[in-house]
């Protein structure tokens, strides 16, 4: 999350934006995003149902992965990675999907 706060003013820039999304409550994600000093949103999905949908849930399981998923502006999922985020490849990645946008 951290991470992602650092690097908001590059995927300002490359006109993406960032929310995280927990299966914790938003009592809780309010605790952590003032902790951490987090300006982006932090979405409360108690249900699971996004972590379904993104295919975090670990077969037989009953838990979820750590995943960034990045979305293209048309709602098609560009990339998929588990564990900790690597951040050149995201930025590496929202650069070419801004220049296939037709932007500078």
């Amino acid at each position: 999350m951290e991470g992602h706060q650092r690097n908001l003013y590059l995927y300002d820039r490359f006109n993406a934006r960032v929310a995280g999304v927990s299966r914790d409550d938003v009592p809780t994600l309010r605790h952590w995003s003032d902790e951490l000093g987090l300006t982006f949103p932090l979405l409360s999905n108690t249900s699971g149902y996004m972590g379904m949908l993104f295919g975090a849930l670990h077969k037989g399981i009953p838990m979820f992965a750590r995943r960034t998923v990045v979305i293209d502006m048309w709602g098609k999922i560009r990339y998929i990675s588990d564990g900790s985020p690597d951040y050149r490849e995201i930025l590496l990645l929202l650069k070419k999907l801004h220049e296939e946008e037709g932007r500078p």
